[in-house]
């Protein structure tokens, strides 16, 4: 067996992208350091690992040695060419799965971002967690300007609709299955559409954790009422000693 080169991942742990890294890595069996981003706070010290001074950073980021892989898909290729352990799929054929994923996602990133622009207390709980109770109040206009630079930043890539033709997409294939798996094995399909209903309807652990606001914007009650199966077929993937990975193992 090849040595595994070092593996450090930077991720947001409520991020859905960070979760489908995460996931992916795992199920293939790769040990991996995890460090914690926080926005704005993070980012100077990111930009100098990437050696990147200028335009967009965003995670999750693995460093494999020297080598720097960007984003879930980057990251889930390398998984699945470097696995011990489970094969996450012939990932030409998961493509469009993934990019299901990711318009659904991008969507619900941006429902979320502006509940949080329209709740003071999720902008309070957004603050970093040094700042004190009793100060956050009045530096809720740091939070604002920092979330509102988020919306910006990811405002283009919003489709209406994604999350729901998503899903629906999800029910459809998973009707025509005996399997409770979308190719009929488990593979980065199942895990790309398993993570869109963290969106809607989230179970993974967030460490550290989110604040009871801000963990409310994460919740769209139309969707989840709608998408109720689908939910249950998630919560079987998390609850499954095969198919679940650690931010689910409070998972019952």
């Amino acid at each position: 067996m090849k040595t595994q080169e070092s593996l450090l991942l930077i991720g947001e742990s409520f991020s859905p992208w960070t979760k489908k890294a995460r996931w992916a890595l795992e199920y293939s069996g790769l040990v991996y350091d995890y460090k914690e981003y926080t926005p704005t706070l993070s980012e100077p010290g990111l930009r100098w690992r990437l050696r990147q001074f200028g335009g967009v950073v965003s995670v999750p980021v693995l460093f494999v040695g020297r080598q720097v892989l960007r984003g879930s898909w980057e990251i889930a290729c390398f998984a699945n060419d470097s696995t011990i352990k489970g094969h996450l799929g012939r990932l030409e054929e998961i493509k469009p799965w993934h990019d299901l994923s990711e318009a659904a996602l991008a969507e619900g990133r941006t429902r979320v971002v502006r509940c949080i622009l329209n709740n003071n207390k999720a902008l309070e709980e957004s603050l970093p967690a040094f700042v004190p109770k009793q100060l956050r109040p009045s530096l809720r206009f740091i939070a604002r300007d920092a979330v509102q630079r988020l919306d910006r930043k990811y405002a283009e890539l919003v489709s209406s609709g994604a999350t729901r033709k998503a899903l629906i997409q999800t029910q459809e294939t998973l009707a025509q299955t005996d399997a409770d798996y979308l190719l009929g094995n488990f593979s980065y399909a199942d895990i790309a559409m398993a993570v869109v209903l963290e969106v809607i309807a989230p179970i993974a652990l967030h460490i550290p954790a989110l604040g009871s606001e801000t963990q409310r914007c994460w919740h769209e009650a139309a969707l989840q009422s709608e998408f109720s199966d689908l939910i249950k077929w998630r919560d079987r993937l998390a609850s499954s000693e095969v198919t679940s990975y650690s931010q689910f193992d409070a998972v019952t």
